[in-house]
């Protein structure tokens, strides 16, 4: 249950943000799904991955002014709701979009 309610808040947010974004810019909510969906899932798997790029920019900055040889983590592709919750929405936004603007697809 605790992941479901993870899942359900990380759409919540993002689609928030969405709302947000879409209201300061004075654009349709599903204007922006897709891009805003897009940018939290990147920033979502840069920022949870551990021993990835963010990781190790840390570590060499870290080493850089110390002079003390930081230890490399191995990248670790661990199962994150907030991440799946993104994937989720981004999904959703996609298919949305599609079936909303069908005709001009198809035409």
């Amino acid at each position: 249950m605790k992941k479901l309610l993870i899942v359900l808040s990380t759409i919540t947010v993002i689609a928030l943000i969405n709302w947000a974004a879409a209201s300061v810019l004075q654009l349709a909510f599903l204007d922006l799904a897709i891009p805003i969906a897009g940018l939290a899932l990147v920033l979502i798997y840069f920022f949870k991955s551990k021993g990835g790029m963010a990781s190790r920019h840390l570590d060499m900055s870290i080493q850089g002014q110390t002079g003390i040889r930081m230890e490399q983590q191995a990248h670790v592709s661990e199962r994150s709701y907030i991440f799946i919750g993104s994937i989720v929405y981004l999904l959703f936004a996609v298919g949305f979009t599609f079936f909303i603007y069908r005709e001009y697809f198809l035409n």
